[in-house]
């Protein structure tokens, strides 16, 4: 069955393969299960796949390969002190807005937005799968490799505490009909240890090289361009890899009962930020998903230290007329016996305009 699936989700859907399907939604869907398929496979030879380990990545393991030729797989696993619940709800795949806020804590001034253009439906109450549009800072909608149209897929089973979170990119004709899948997909299993108090995590991402593509264009500058996709594109699959413990620190974030505020742009003094006066760039000012919470206080404030971090935010005073702000308690992440549970109530600060 694992050879079968394998052989599926390497062949991209051509134009005649798409007419077999009584309709667009079925291809999805169907495109969508053969990645799934192909994670799921992954995880399960990922003992005994030759896999290489990588020096990147801080709280998690990262591999690569190239296990047939012209393809590139990125894997990497670990364990967070989360539940399946808090991870997904930190890529929510239901709320464009939430999702749109994680990226840019996430990947910084890089990310620009991502829209969901259509939901596909599912025959599963617990699966849901969407088609969004991705752009990133500099591009042009549409013409510009930094526009990604792709699959977002979860499903969640709340017996067994499991998920799987698959992403795939799409590729549509000139006339914008869908008619093959896209080279990557990237995918998230799930497995909750509820005793434990934490959750398993394997990763697998994957780029197939379409060579026949470039053969017409001459050998040399074939290869110079599948060189360069390829880098670039491993630079992707294994950012993807590095985001889980990020994901997992956000989630806790969360947890301990950070709030939403007032856009950064109306609660900065002159530019500046409040912790230590740095300058603060102008493009951080104007993104339209920025918050003032603790996770960008981090990114703002490069010069402060966690532990002054923790003693800005840990105690309480106030000053006339100013509106109030809830800001989480700063704690290590690393480990859930670490983590003191605090109430934002507890680190309430009066800021002034």
């Amino acid at each position: 069955m694992h050879s079968s699936s394998r052989g599926s989700c390497r062949s991209t859907f051509d134009a005649s393969s798409f007419m077999d399907f009584k309709d667009e939604n079925n291809a999805l869907l169907a495109l969508t299960t053969n990645a799934r398929n192909e994670v799921e496979y992954a995880r399960c030879v990922f003992a005994t796949a030759g896999w290489k380990g990588r020096k990147e990545g801080q709280g998690i393991r990262v591999f690569d390969r190239k296990s047939t030729p012209g393809v590139y797989d990125v894997a990497a696993s670990t364990s967070l002190p989360c539940s399946v619940d808090e991870i997904l709800e930190v890529l929510s795949s239901r709320n464009c807005d939430d999702f749109n806020a994680t990226m840019v804590a996430l990947t910084g001034d890089a990310f620009s937005y991502t829209v969901t253009l259509r939901e596909v439906p599912t025959a599963s109450m617990n699966a849901h799968l969407t088609i969004k549009r991705m752009q990133f800072l500099g591009s042009i909608p549409l013409c510009n490799t930094k526009t990604v149209e792709f699959l977002d897929y979860i499903d969640f089973n709340c017996k067994t505490r499991t998920a799987a979170r698959i992403f795939q990119t799409l590729t549509h004709d000139r006339a914008g009909r869908l008619i093959l899948g896209g080279d990557v997909f990237a995918g998230y299993l799930l497995s909750e240890q509820v005793k434990l108090h934490q959750t398993s995590v394997f990763y697998f991402g994957s780029h197939t090289m379409a060579f026949d593509e470039l053969k017409a264009k001459g050998i040399v500058k074939a290869k110079f361009k599948a060189a360069t996709v390829r880098e670039a594109t491993a630079r992707a699959l294994v950012k993807l890899a590095k985001l889980v413990p990020k994901v997992c620190e956000i989630a806790i974030r969360r947890r301990l009962g950070a709030e939403y505020t007032v856009a950064s742009a109306d609660n900065v003094d002159n530019g500046r930020c409040f912790g230590c006066g740095k300058l603060i760039k102008e493009s951080l000012l104007r993104k339209k998903h920025c918050w003032l919470v603790l996770t960008n206080v981090y990114a703002f404030v490069a010069c402060a230290s966690r532990p002054h971090v923790i003693e800005l935010f840990n105690f309480e005073y106030q000053l006339e007329n100013g509106p109030m702000h809830h800001l989480p308690a700063a704690v290590r992440t690393a480990s859930s016996s670490r983590t003191v549970p605090t109430t934002p109530s507890s680190v309430r600060m009066r800021i002034l305009h």
